[in-house]
């Protein structure tokens, strides 16, 4: 996957409309997207839902 279709993946599956991430120019493979798609929500629940309750 090329930059443009991981965002837009990452858009669909996390359900956020116009994600814009800055993520790395490259080929992407399977691994590399669920690890990001991971880490971001981990940030997610470590980083901010924290500060939502």
């Amino acid at each position: 996957m090329d930059k443009e279709e991981v965002l837009a993946r990452l858009s669909k599956d996390l359900e956020i409309p116009r994600f814009a991430g800055k993520i790395e120019d490259k080929e992407y493979t399977e691994e590399e997207y669920q690890k990001l798609k991971n880490d971001l929500n981990d940030y997610f629940e470590n980083y901010v839902r924290n500060i939502e309750n």
